[in-house]
């Protein structure tokens, strides 16, 4: 929700490069309904993208041709399964499907699906503009790249707060959040 408010282009570059890198056309964001500002913004950047040339047929006198559906659902916790989502993108209850076959296989409406989510596609662009050794290198050798915090209750200073995995909490609650209030 955090990132599709406060930088939806990235999203939408991230989701040309997906769709560039596997052949795909079309792709899907799914929202909790309830995320209003996150949908306006994401519908608002879509757009201005395919104003500006970089959604719809022949992207940039290319071959490329790459459309973003908005799909709002109930937000059940289940659907961070891909399978789940899946299965609630098509019109059904939110339920996982039996694997195989995998959704790279056979995903959404029986066609071979990607999915990911929001924070990880958020890397994409800088990953392909810095390049791959760049980004192993933020994190720890096994997890590599940056996680977003949400931080609430009585810290100094409550926000989102992204830093490179494997940051200890202790740094997290009293470096970044301030410590507790007193």
């Amino acid at each position: 929700r955090v990132v599709l408010e406060g930088d939806p282009h990235a999203i939408i570059e991230a989701m040309l490069i997906a769709a560039y890198a596997v052949g795909a056309d079309e792709g899907y964001i799914y929202i909790r309904g309830e995320y209003q500002l996150a949908i306006q913004r994401i519908e608002t950047a879509i757009k201005q993208a395919e104003e500006y040339g970089l959604l719809g047929e022949n992207i940039f006198d290319s071959k490329l041709n790459f459309k973003i559906h908005v799909h709002t659902g109930a937000g059940a916790y289940i659907c961070g399964e891909e399978t789940a989502l899946i299965e609630s993108l098509e019109g059904f209850k939110g339920q996982p499907r039996l694997k195989p076959p995998f959704p790279a296989v056979k995903g959404l409406f029986a066609a071979p699906t990607v999915v990911n989510n929001v924070e990880t596609l958020a890397a994409v662009p800088a990953i392909v503009e810095k390049g791959a050794a760049w980004y192993a290198a933020i994190g720890t050798p096994k997890s590599a790249g940056t996680k977003l915090f949400c931080v609430s209750g009585p810290v100094k200073r409550p926000g989102v707060y992204e830093l490179p995995l494997g940051t200890p909490l202790r740094d997290l609650l009293e470096k970044q959040c301030g410590g507790l209030r007193d």
